[in-house]
Formats: structure tokens, C-alpha cells, sequence
């Protein structure tokens, strides 16, 4: 018998993964409570579940869209490319809007995005 085995502490607890975002109890895994069979059948994509996971609740497609397409443009290079990363270091520096642009212009060489066409 569980119960009385639990009461002994011969058993634990069945581990079941539930925080403020997911849950794994019960038949199903849910996403700030949608079901992962929502998620799918609605086709939220990608966006849709970052927004369940990350925002606790369901954001606009026009949100959701705009999350993907930020993945696709830093899929190749990530966020922190080399001319990117300057402009933003010089931005945080107190630097003015042109030094920063031309800090990350600067970076522009022969092994900066088109390294195979020498850009």
C-alpha cells in the first residue's frame, strides 16, 4: 500500500515539475496553463511558447511573429556581433549616438559578415 509506505517513509513523493510557467502534472504538459496539444494544434510556433514561457500569458501573433523574426536575423551570428557589440559598448560608455555607430562601423573588415567575399 503507497500510503501507508509514504507514511513510513519507505517511499517518496511521485516527482512530478511544476513551477510558474510549466507544470508536468497530470495527463499532459502545459505551458502557463495551455496544454502542449494547444500549443501544437493552434500552431503558436515558437514565438507563442516564448511568450507562454517567458511573458506568462499569450501575446499577440503580431508579437509573437516579431519574436520570431528577431531568432531568424541572429540565428547565423547570434546577438553579439562584433559591430553590433561595439555600438552598444560605446552607447554604454556615454558615448553620443555617431561614435558609437562609427564604433561599430569600424569593425567592418575582411573578416566581419561577408568573410568569404572579403566585404
Amino acid at each position: 500500500d503507497y500510503i501507508w509506505a509514504k507514511k513510513l517513509g519507505m517511499v517518496r513523493k511521485p516527482a512530478n515539475f511544476i513551477s510558474s510557467i510549466a507544470d508536468d502534472r497530470g495527463e499532459e504538459l502545459k505551458y502557463c496553463g495551455v496544454t502542449i496539444s494547444d500549443v501544437f494544434s493552434q500552431e503558436m510556433g515558437i514565438g507563442g511558447v516564448l511568450s507562454l514561457l517567458w511573458f506568462r500569458r499569450q501575446l499577440p501573433r503580431a508579437c509573437t511573429k516579431f519574436i520570431e523574426m528577431i531568432l531568424c536575423v541572429t540565428a547565423d551570428h547570434g546577438p553579439a556581433v562584433s559591430g553590433a557589440h561595439n555600438t552598444i559598448v560605446t552607447a554604454r560608455a556615454g558615448k553620443d549616438l555617431v561614435s558609437a555607430l562609427c564604433s561599430g562601423l569600424l569593425t567592418i573588415g575582411p573578416r566581419f559578415g561577408g568573410a568569404l567575399d572579403d566585404a
